[in-house]
């Protein structure tokens, strides 16, 4: 059993989430980018520890007791294997047409913070957008004014210490604070709500963002590769945007700008290449935690011939729901109704999180490493769901050789043609 921060390290199960830089109150801790794994990686400045755990505690990467914490926010466990504790299913997208194209699926989420900030639900919104001074690294901080959140729009295909800002939750003068943030982050920031109720009273609204794994810094720089781009000449980059699904785009110090379709940039069937390892391990695809949860809506159905973008969105507490209602009827946003049932078919990994995370822990157990916990019910696997589960974790073991990634490539493309995947 891991019993402190550092096992949860030599162990390789940090998630990259920045809760125990966030919430250490001797700053003993900061999250470094290892350019070796390219990702962030803790250190623990062992002088300034007073050894209080309180980063153990918080740490998502070993533990996750989704038993206690569903009782103790939404006070019942889920009905819904695969979607977690919720009240209702949406389709939609913001009104603004401008925010719309330049976002990731249909700008929801920027249109529900500019509305809550308008409205005065929140006074700012811990988010996420690329470092004006280092255009490949992320920049989690408080916006302020809708300019700022919509600074913040579009996902960001690398790791994401969005759980650092913690300390500068408790330390700040806003008091209505909205979080935005995948299931990790998610998971890292209920945990310290659960033993600060400073942290519950701040954070108003928990926002999550649907999500198969993270990716590491390689990710990124392998893409530049491609277009014989060296890091230092990059002066922006924007992983999603103009349209749905859009494209990866590229803007140079020169002024030149590369762009290329998100279908062959960031594609399912090569994202698992450069995964962060923890990743392997995580039963939650739809932010389970979090108030109210968006994701693209990979839905033949409904998107075959979507341009602008949509968002599912399930939404899980009254107040979300009633924000969301508001909104709508403000002119901020379009909602239609949709049916937990059509949510389940945006994806093969809405299944495979409760199915081949079972084998993964499996593998992992038999080459003798500590496993994460939970309490979370999960589903038996298939045959399916064993040669998958197979495949992703070797992909992610061996890729992380740089010398395997091409063959690792072509092991991806084949296992999307015989077992599924987008």
């Amino acid at each position: 059993m891991i019993t402190k921060i550092s096992e949860v390290i030599e162990n390789g199960l940090c998630c990259n989430c920045g809760a125990c830089e966030g919430i250490c109150k001797t700053d003993a801790i900061e999250l470094r980018i290892d350019h070796q794994k390219k990702e962030y990686t803790p250190v623990i400045d062992e002088t300034k520890c007073n050894n209080c755990n309180l980063c153990y505690a918080v740490c998502p990467g070993h533990c996750v007791n989704y038993h206690e914490l569903n009782e103790f926010f939404f006070k019942k466990q889920p009905s819904d294997v695969l979607i977690g504790n919720y009240l209702n299913c949406y389709l939609g997208y913001v009104s603004d047409d401008n925010v719309r194209f330049n976002s990731s699926s249909g700008g929801l989420v920027t249109g529900v913070l500019i509305y809550a900030l308008d409205k005065g639900i929140i006074d700012g919104a811990l988010v996420t957008r690329m470092s004006k001074e280092n255009p490949l690294e992320p920049e989690p901080f408080i916006a302020k004014t809708p300019e700022e959140i919509m600074e913040a729009s579009q996902s960001k295909y690398c790791p994401v210490p969005v759980c650092k800002l913690l300390k500068e939750i408790l330390a700040s003068d806003y008091n209505k604070l909205a979080v935005v943030g995948l299931p990790c982050h998610i998971q890292g920031i209920k945990n310290a709500e659960m033993i600060n109720k400073v942290f519950r009273e701040k954070i108003v609204l928990n926002i999550g963002i649907f999500c198969s794994h993270n990716d590491n810094f390689w990710q990124t720089t392998s893409l530049l590769d491609r277009w014989g781009i060296k890091p230092g000449e990059v002066h922006e980059i924007h992983y999603r945007g103009e349209g749905w699904p859009g494209n990866m785009t590229v803007k140079l110090k020169n002024g030149e700008k590369k762009s290329i379709p998100y279908s062959r940039a960031l594609s399912q069937h090569v994202l698992w290449i450069n995964a962060i390892h923890r990743c392997l391990f995580c039963p939650d695809l739809t932010a389970e935690l979090s108030d109210m949860s968006f994701g693209d809506p990979w839905i033949p159905e409904i998107m075959e011939n979507e341009t602008k973008g949509q968002s599912l969105v399930v939404c899980r507490t009254k107040k979300a729901e009633k924000i969301l209602s508001e909104a709508l009827s403000d002119g901020y946003i379009h909602l239609s109704n949709l049916s937990s049932e059509m949510v389940k078919k945006s994806g093969y990994m809405m299944e495979s999180k409760k199915k081949d995370i079972k084998v993964r822990l499996l593998i992992r157990r038999l080459f003798g490493k500590k496993l994460p916990e939970y309490k979370t019910p999960l589903q038996r696997p298939g045959f399916k769901n064993y040669l998958r589960a197979i495949f992703v974790y070797f992909q992610v073991v061996l890729s992380s050789k740089r010398s395997l990634q091409g063959f690792m490539v072509k092991l991806s493309l084949l296992e999307t043609k015989l077992l599924g995947g987008k």
